[in-house]
This record gives C-alpha cells, structure tokens and sequence, in this order.
C-alpha cells in the first residue's frame, strides 16, 4: 500500500430476513485489521431551496489490492468504531504493481435493523 495507514478497519458483510421477510443487512465480520488511509474532507455548498451554506462531509479511504472489498459491504473503523457505506470503489491508477482500492464512503448512523 502506497498510502501511510491510518487506521485498521473491519469489513460487514451479509443479509437476513426480518420477521416480516424484508431483507436487512446483517453485519457479519468478514475481513478484520485491513490496513487502511481513512480521511474526512468536507466542503460548503450553498442550498438553494432553504438560502442558507451547508457543510458537505465524505469520507475517503484507501485500502491494499488484496483487500476482498464489495461496494455492498460495511466498513468500520477499529479505532473510532464509526460505520460508513461504501459509495463508490475503484483502483487508483498504477504503473505495474497491484493498485490500490479508493473506496468514497458515507458515514451511517449505526447496524442492524433499525440502521439507515
């Protein structure tokens, strides 16, 4: 990995049924202690509807070509505990050796049935 880790995060993983049959995720641990460059940038964008300047949080993370990532997986930070969803994964460019994945994430509010 090309990028000084920052944290080490864990992968969720996995669906179930609810009692009702409505498909939830499940959290199951998938990977654990995957190095990892976790950063938060944010931006103020101007909201037309309301005329008021909001501030835009995303999250950005770098992890290892290894690493077996989905775009349907959970990842939690092991440091903070924070759970984000993956936005977007794609390789970051690279001349010959395995590049690294660039997830964009969204911080969630937290896991299980009740979770955004």
């Amino acid at each position: 990995m090309q990028q000084l880790a920052t944290t080490l995060i864990t992968t969720r993983r996995g669906t179930t049924s609810s009692d009702y049959g409505d498909v939830t995720d499940a959290f199951e641990t998938y990977l654990v202690s995957i190095p990892a460059a976790l950063v938060e940038q944010s931006r103020i964008v101007f909201d037309p509807a309301t005329q008021m300047p909001r501030t835009v949080r995303t999250f950005m993370c770098v992890v290892p070509s290894w690493a077996d990532i989905l775009d349907t997986d959970t990842i939690q930070d092991q440091t903070t505990g924070g759970l984000f969803e993956i936005q977007t994964l794609e390789r970051q460019p690279s001349l010959g050796v395995p590049p690294d994945l660039i997830l964009t994430l969204r911080e969630r509010s937290s896991a299980g049935i009740t979770s955004d």
